[in-house]
């Protein structure tokens, strides 16, 4: 084989190139801390790697969601804190106005008292975070409570907000404001991706609570509703063991059977079939119930038309209080008087049950929050072992390469400083 000059050039320069591209690459993994630059580096690690790092990106999302669970739940407590205070307030202007040195225009001052209270309480009502109505359901472009005279209107939704917090899992961030006495759960994935169930109108018989199951088979048109639980009223039970009730052609469900007599459902008219949700009866909002689920302003409290004990809220009873100091010489006066403090006792125990519930939520935002920071250090300590550089290493094979990187530079110089030129002088 007839050695060349060029030969001797090109092949100088291959091993020139090479011994730069080896320290370039140990430069690079140095002031990275990477040992995997690219896929090719390790392509049997990869995989795991990758999926090390989706986990991450994805507790990233849980972990804001948490976040924004956690300011919906801190703005609540400090919402229903106030509340409290409010109660208190009325129970000892409540106290302070049955007292016989009162007259009537004491009492009537109370009164003056107690009203602008309840605009304190729509306001409470109408409390954000973040922008957001922490009280409007998934409707959050107004104020979901207005007050007009003696009547307040709610211009919400009746829809939970939920955050995903785990992988499949969500959870509700908001308390209800106002309810239908109906409140629901999503229990799969059938029913969470879908808009959710509108109830119409609640049980006829308010008296009865507890749980019932709801299972969609839409197996046949027009589908039905397969129905699991028991509801209670007092000594009084409602067993419903695969009971089954027919939808319409939209997937609404009307009921007429005694047992449910009243209760009207929409559920989602593209609903999948095995939806399943959970449907918690004899609920309460924290400020009270509605009559009916309208698709315009809902009436929470109205002076002319007053609901029902069991669908009474804190409305109810302020202007309650309100209205029995106006006027002090209505019979029976101080049995009234007795009557408003067992209602605002009722409704400070009805805060009070929320706001324990509502701890045990927070708790439960803050483990689930704990759990995603250990499982980020665990899985960076992973992702470290796998992608990570030995840096004092690294250090030493780069002084080894530009230790041979200078050498061949000279040899090449050296060797190649002769050519066939200089013997033709």
């Amino acid at each position: 084989m007839r050695i060349t000059n060029r030969y001797m050039a090109n092949n100088m320069l291959n091993n020139i190139q090479n011994n730069l591209s080896k320290l370039a690459r140990s430069q690079e993994q140095i002031a990275t801390s990477k040992r995997m630059l690219r896929p090719s580096d390790d392509p049997n690690m990869l995989g795991q790697l990758l999926s090390i790092k989706n986990t991450l990106s994805y507790n990233e999302q849980y972990a804001r969601n948490i976040d924004d669970g956690l300011s919906y739940l801190d703005m609540n407590d400090a919402a229903m804190g106030t509340l409290g205070d409010v109660l208190k307030k009325v129970q000892e202007l409540t106290l302070q106005g049955a007292n016989d040195t009162y007259n009537s225009e004491d009492r009537k001052a109370i009164a003056e008292q107690i009203d602008k209270m309840i605009d304190q309480v729509v306001d409470l009502g109408n409390s954000t975070v973040g922008g957001k109505y922490i009280y409007a359901g998934t409707t959050n472009g107004n104020p979901p409570f207005e007050r007009q005279g003696d009547v307040i209107y709610y211009k919400g939704d009746l829809h939970g907000v939920y955050r995903e917090v785990l992988a499949g899992t969500d959870y509700r961030i908001d308390t209800p404001g106002v309810t239908i006495g109906i409140g629901y759960d999503l229990l799969n994935n059938a029913a969470k991706t879908v808009p959710p169930p509108d109830i119409l109108s609640g049980l006829s018989d308010q008296g009865f609570s507890g749980t019932l199951n709801f299972k969609l088979d839409l197996s046949a048109s027009p589908g039905k509703v397969i129905i699991n639980g028991q509801l209670k009223n007092g000594s009084v039970t409602r067993d419903f063991v695969d009971s089954e009730f027919a939808l319409d052609a939209n997937n609404k469900l009307t009921v007429t059977d005694p047992d449910l007599a009243g209760l009207e459902i929409q559920f989602a008219q593209k609903a999948n079939d095995g939806a399943e949700y959970n449907f918690s009866f004899g609920t309460k909002g924290l400020f009270g119930n509605v009559d009916q689920n309208t698709a315009g302003p809902k009436t929470v409290y109205d002076h002319a038309n007053v609901k029902g004990e069991a669908d009474q809220g804190i409305f109810d009873v302020l202007f309650a209080a309100r209205d029995l100091f106006r006027d002090d010489s209505i019979p029976d006066f101080k049995q009234k008087v007795d009557e408003l403090i067992a209602k605002l006792s009722q409704q400070s125990d009805h805060i009070l049950q929320q706001r324990v519930a509502e701890g045990a939520r927070v708790r439960h935002f803050e483990s689930l929050q704990d759990q995603l920071l250990d499982q980020e250090v665990k899985l960076t300590q992973s992702m470290e072992k796998i992608e990570g550089a030995d840096v004092a290493r690294l250090s030493i094979e780069a002084a080894q390469q530009e230790l041979a990187y200078n050498a061949s530079l000279a040899v090449g110089a050296k060797i190649l400083s002769t050519s066939l030129l200089d013997f033709l002088r």
